[in-house]
């Protein structure tokens, strides 16, 4: 098991799971060419990419956009690692705060952050483009 920066050489499997587990598209090329701010890790197991986060680190704010795991490799701790491993780089990079939005109907996520230190500050009405209100979760690392 290895976690990584993106690669290019990394967009066709990321996609591809994210076509998979999400409803909207992203435009992944933007972390894969370190740009500034942008921020995307993989984690891979035999070669093969089964999760992935990205966001962004800007100053002492971070944003997670997405953590994803392939339903093959679930319960297994695989997002968690992600999400701690987005943490640490941001508490490196001297971050303050962390937030997200996730879908209030997804219980599995929603658990995920908590137990990596977020809290429910408040929601987003229609968030999501199917009108999903989201649940807005905030971290603070001091």
């Amino acid at each position: 098991m290895n976690i990584r920066l993106m690669r290019e050489e990394d967009l066709f499997q990321v996609t591809s799971l994210h076509d998979v587990l999400f409803k909207q598209s992203f435009n992944f090329e933007d972390y894969v060419q370190e740009k500034m701010f942008h921020y995307g890790i993989v984690i891979e197991i035999d070669h093969q990419i089964v999760g992935y986060l990205v966001g962004q680190i800007i100053f002492e704010m971070s944003d997670l956009y997405y953590v994803a795991v392939n339903p093959d490799y679930r319960s297994k701790g695989y997002g968690r690692l992600l999400v701690e491993q987005f943490i640490q780089d941001a508490c490196k990079n001297e971050g303050d705060t962390m937030s997200l939005e996730v879908r209030m109907s997804n219980h599995t996520a929603i658990r995920l952050y908590e137990k990596c230190g977020f809290i429910s500050v408040g929601t987003r009405a229609r968030y999501y483009a199917d009108g999903e209100d989201a649940l807005l979760m905030t971290r603070n690392f001091r």
